[in-house]
């Protein structure tokens, strides 16, 4: 039997935020809005937080001015304008808490290099970094103009492409079409979406991106700093996975031991050592379900193939994908198969009941609320609504978010 793994990185990550609670500090943040007069509310949360599972603390813009005490711990926050955050694009302004007052001036969005920060060393540092390692350059800003007209005159996808979002654009059914977004991402993944020319450009455009960020990566790793420690925890948030290896050699040999307990380095450990993978064992955690009773998963799975779903009341595709195997569960459960449903909430578990009624979903699902056991950070996907993770009967992961028909035929083939 392999061993999996269990919740000792949450332990850990509870201890190292008990030991940043002692240094807080009290921090004044006061700016000036330029050119927004629609803009009523700013947010304010620690940088990388997903704010629609952790609400922001929201902060009263009035005539053009903002000011707002807090306790802050010693890592980046951003703030976000409120009107750009609920149409759903945003650009967030990222500071440190390093000093007692720290003052800015923020702009209009398409404006946003023009945004000034004053505060202390990490500040002065992120805006180094933000300034030289950048690819807001001419021939990089060329590009960009270059794809944007191919898009626009239709030279941009080729045509394989072209048919597949025209089938997008026409298809009714619900579960046809997740099926063809599954093939739009996958060709977007792999680069296989793009014209000839366009693929040329978009080569052209990822060296120069690679070379920025090597740069950027050598600089933080001879001239450490908590600056330098956000770039490296916002880049393994958000960046492809190819430089992977390098981020984790640097976080290794550098930032691990210069701030053992700082939340990143609790973060980018669970990121690092413990995300889930096809072929490795699944990550254990205890959850409550909806009649507060607490349960551990390995419990839940115990020599039975198993299907972890990761959802959330408000993230439709991860409620069609859930909808989608019930099916597959009535026709297997018999056979040694079972589903373990937790669902991303906020606030309460209101909206979590309403849709597991209307969903119809017939197995045990837990309550993952605000984040408190931090399964979404265990699982990697915490900047994502949720996934579903198909594991072996040893616990090994044998598939990561199967449509209902790849799930189908590994049950068939593993359960006859």
């Amino acid at each position: 039997m392999k061993k999996h793994f269990t919740a000792l990185s949450l332990l850990l990550t509870a201890g190292i935020l008990a030991a940043n609670a002692r240094q807080l500090r009290t921090t004044v943040i006061e700016g000036t809005v330029v050119d927004r007069p629609y803009s009523r509310t700013i947010l304010l949360a620690p940088a990388g937080q997903d704010m629609r599972v952790n609400p922001p603390q929201e902060i009263p813009i009035r005539n053009g001015h903002f000011r707002h005490t807090f306790e802050a711990s010693p890592q980046a926050y951003e703030l976000a304008f409120a009107d750009e955050w609920q149409n759903g694009s945003w650009q967030p302004v990222v500071f440190f808490p390093d000093t007692d007052t720290v003052r800015m001036t923020l702009y209009p969005m398409d404006s946003a290099s023009m945004n000034r920060i004053t505060g202390g060393a990490d500040n002065r540092e992120l805006r180094y970094l933000d300034s030289v390692f950048t690819c807001e350059t001419p021939v990089f800003t060329a590009w960009v103009s270059l794809q944007k007209a191919r898009s626009q005159n239709g030279t941009y996808y080729n045509a394989a492409a072209r048919t597949l979002l025209e089938r997008l654009d026409h298809e009714q059914n619900r579960s046809t079409k997740d099926s063809l977004w599954k093939i739009w991402y996958d060709m977007r993944e792999t680069h296989t979406h793009l014209s000839p020319e366009a693929a040329a450009t978009d080569r052209q455009m990822q060296a120069y991106y690679d070379s920025v960020r090597n740069a950027r990566y050598e600089h933080i790793r001879c001239h450490p700093s908590l600056a330098g420690y956000y770039w490296l925890y916002n880049d393994q948030l958000f960046s492809a996975p190819e430089s992977n290896a390098l981020r984790e050699e640097i976080y290794r040999t550098v930032y691990a031991a210069r701030y053992p307990e700082h939340p990143y380095t609790a973060r980018l450990d669970t990121m690092f050592y413990r995300r889930i993978a096809v072929g490795k064992p699944f990550a254990d955690f205890s959850a409550p379900d909806l009649e507060g009773r607490t349960h551990r998963l390995s419990e839940l799975v115990a020599g039975k193939m198993a299907l972890i779903d990761l959802w959330a009341s408000w993230c439709g595709p991860c409620r069609r994908n859930g909808m989608a195997v019930i099916p597959v569960y009535n026709e297997f459960k018999a056979k040694g198969f079972t589903v373990v449903g937790v669902a991303r909430e906020t606030g309460n578990s209101e909206a979590m009941r309403k849709a597991i009624a209307r969903d119809g979903y017939p197995w045990l699902n837990l309550l993952e609320l605000n984040d408190r056991a931090g399964i979404w950070q265990l699982y990697g996907v915490s900047r994502g609504a949720g996934c579903q993770v198909l594991i072996d009967t040893d616990g090994t992961v044998l598939a990561i978010d199967p449509t209902a028909a790849e799930l189908r035929q590994i049950l068939a083939r593993k359960l006859r």
